[in-house]
C-alpha cells in the first residue's frame, strides 16, 4: 500500500499571488501531518509528498511521477484558487489508473457535493481535520475491509453523494507526530522575503471568535485546542537541529488568546535558545497582548508578528464580527514599538460597506498612525464555507465565478460603493504608498539587514539583501499589473 500526498501542479492560476510577492513559501503542514500519522501506524517508506508549487513540479512530471511510484491512493490537498490544478490532477491519476483519488482541505470540505457531482475522477473527499479518518481509510483498503462507514466522508453511491457524520475532532492535539519534515523540500521554504531558510508550526487548532470572512470554524469549529509548551519547544529544537533552520512562524488561527500561556511558551522557547539560536514570528489578534507579554515574547527570539488589521473603519470592522476597535489596534502597533517588535499588517479591502473613502481612510490610518514594518492589502474574497461565501451568494453579489481568481488580488462579488474595477485600482494605488516611500525603502533595508547579521552573520547578507531588493521590484510589478 502506497500513498501519494500533493499539492497539484499548477495550469493557469493567476501568476499574481500573495505569497510570490512577499517572498513567502510555506511547508503543506496538512499534507505532512497526515504523513506522519500514516508513518507512525506502520507505513513508513511507504508515503511520498509532492509539493509540487514550491519545486516546480508540472503535470507531466506529476504523471511520471505516478507512473514510477505506482500509488495505490493520491491525497490531493485543495483550496478554492487551486481548485482546476486538482481537477486536472485527478484526471491524470486516473488516466494512470491510481484506484483512489481524494481531496481534502479547506474548498473540498465545505463543497464536497459540487465537487463530486462535477468530477467523476474523485472518489471520496475528507471533510475538515482529517488525520485520523485518513488514517483509518487507509488501513481499511489496505486490509480490503468496507470504508463507506468512516465518519467525516462524502463519496458517490449509486449515482447520489452520500455524506457519512462528521468525524469527532482530535480531543488531544498533542497526540499527533510532529510533522514529517523530512519528505519536505525544506531548504526551499522561506518567510516574508528573508532569504533565511525558515518553516512554520502551528500551537494550537480552532478560533472562538466568529469573523466572517473567516473558514476556521466550519473546518476545526470554534473549540480552541492547544499544544503543550513542551510539545512545542520540542519541535523547534528537531527544526533547528534536524533541518538546520533557525526561523520558524507560527501560523495558528489563533495564538493570542492566553496569556499566561503565551508566557509559557516563551519561557518554553528561551531554554531552548539557551544553546540553540532560533526565532520565530506569529499571527495574532489585535486586542489581545499588552506591552509585558509582547516584550516577553520579543526576549524569547519573536521578531514579526502578523496582525488580521483588516480595516480602519469602525464600521466595516463591526459588520464582518472581527470584535476589535480602532483604540484596540492602535494600542497594539504603539506596544509593539515599544517591544521592537516588526509588525505584518493584513489589511483587506472590499467587504459589502466598502467605498472609496474608507479605502483611503484605511490607508492613511496604515500610513501615519499605525506605521507597521510590513503590509498586505488584499480584495475581501468570499471562500466557500464562510458565513461572507453563503451571505454573497444568498444575495446574488459574488460575479466571478472562475476558482483560479480566488487569490485575493481579484474582485469577486459586487459592491454598492465602488465598482470592481475602481476596487482593483484603490489596492493597486495602495501598494504604491506604502511600499514606495523612500522612508519605508531605508527602514526596511535596515530592518533585513540586521537581521540577515543577527541570524546568520555576514555571508548571508548579500543574498538577503538581493531578496529584499527584489521584494521591492515585486510590489512594483504588482502596482501596475493587479
Amino acid at each position: 500500500m502506497k500513498v501519494l500526498l500533493a499539492i497539484p501542479p499548477g495550469i493557469g492560476e493567476s501568476k499574481y499571488q500573495i505569497s510570490n510577492f512577499l517572498n513567502f513559501s510555506a511547508p503543506p503542514l496538512g499534507l505532512a501531518y497526515m504523513a506522519s500519522v500514516l508513518e507512525e501506524a506502520g507505513y513508513q517508506g511507504k508515503v511520498r509528498i509532492i509539493d509540487s508549487r514550491t519545486i516546480g513540479i508540472t503535470s507531466e512530471d506529476l504523471r511520471q511521477i505516478i507512473k514510477r511510484f505506482k500509488p495505490d491512493i493520491l491525497g490531493l490537498q485543495v483550496k478554492t484558487p487551486n481548485y482546476y490544478d486538482a481537477v486536472e490532477s485527478s484526471r491524470i491519476a486516473k488516466e494512470e489508473d491510481v484506484p483512489y483519488v481524494v481531496w481534502g482541505g479547506h474548498h473540498a470540505s465545505p463543497m464536497a457535493e459540487e465537487v463530486l457531482m462535477a468530477n467523476k475522477s474523485v472518489d471520496i473527499i475528507f471533510r475538515g481535520e482529517a488525520e485520523y479518518t485518513f488514517r483509518e481509510f487507509v488501513l481499511a483498503v489496505d486490509d480490503g475491509k468496507d470504508w463507506t462507514n468512516i465518519r467525516g466522508i462524502s463519496f458517490n453511491e449509486n449515482g447520489f453523494v452520500k455524506h457519512t457524520p462528521n468525524a469527532p475532532l482530535i480531543k488531544d492535539i498533542n497526540e499527533l507526530p510532529f510533522p514529517a519534515r523530512h519528505l519536505l523540500p525544506m531548504e526551499h521554504y522561506r518567510i516574508f522575503g528573508s532569504a533565511l531558510p525558515a518553516t512554520t508550526m502551528i500551537t494550537s487548532r480552532g478560533c472562538p471568535y466568529d469573523c466572517e470572512f473567516c473558514a476556521v470554524t466550519s473546518f476545526y469549529g470554534r473549540k480552541w485546542r492547544t499544544r503543550t509548551p513542551e510539545s512545542i519547544a520540542a519541535e523547534m529544537l528537531e527544526i533547528r537541529e534536524k533541518f538546520k533552520v533557525k526561523a520558524v512562524a507560527f501560523v495558528d488561527d489563533l495564538f493570542f488568546t492566553s496569556e499566561k500561556r503565551v508566557m509559557r511558551i516563551c519561557k518554553a522557547i528561551s531554554d531552548v535558545r539557551k544553546t540553540h539560536d532560533i526565532y520565530w514570528g506569529a499571527t495574532v489578534r489585535a486586542d489581545r497582548g499588552g506591552l509585558k507579554m509582547l516584550a516577553t515574547m520579543r526576549k524569547a527570539g519573536c521578531r514579526l508578528i502578523f496582525v488580521g488589521v483588516e480595516s480602519g473603519d469602525q464600521e466595516i470592522l463591526d459588520s464582518v464580527k472581527k470584535e476589535t476597535n480602532i483604540g484596540m489596534i492602535e494600542t497594539f502597533f504603539d506596544n509593539s514599538k515599544k517591544a521592537h517588535l516588526d509588525t505584518l499588517a493584513s489589511i483587506s479591502f472590499g467587504f459589502p460597506t466598502e467605498t472609496k473613502k474608507t479605502i483611503r481612510k484605511t490607508i492613511d490610518w496604515t500610513i501615519n498612525r499605525l506605521d507597521p514594518s510590513l503590509a498586505i492589502f488584499t480584495i475581501s474574497t468570499p471562500y466557500p464555507g464562510t458565513p461572507f461565501f453563503n451571505q454573497m451568494r444568498e444575495q446574488e453579489k459574488i460575479k466571478e465565478l472562475d476558482y483560479s481568481k480566488y487569490n485575493l488580488f481579484n474582485p469577486i462579488v459586487e459592491l454598492n460603493g465602488i465598482t470592481r474595477e475602481e476596487l482593483k485600482e484603490e489596492v493597486k494605488e495602495c501598494y504604491k504608498r506604502f511600499y514606495l516611500r523612500p522612508s519605508k525603502i531605508m527602514q526596511n533595508t535596515v530592518r533585513e539587514i540586521k537581521y540577515a547579521m543577527e541570524s546568520y552573520g555576514l555571508k548571508m547578507f548579500a543574498s538577503n539583501s538581493k531578496l529584499f531588493a527584489k521584494g521591492i521590484i515585486n510590489m512594483k510589478v504588482l502596482s501596475s499589473s493587479i
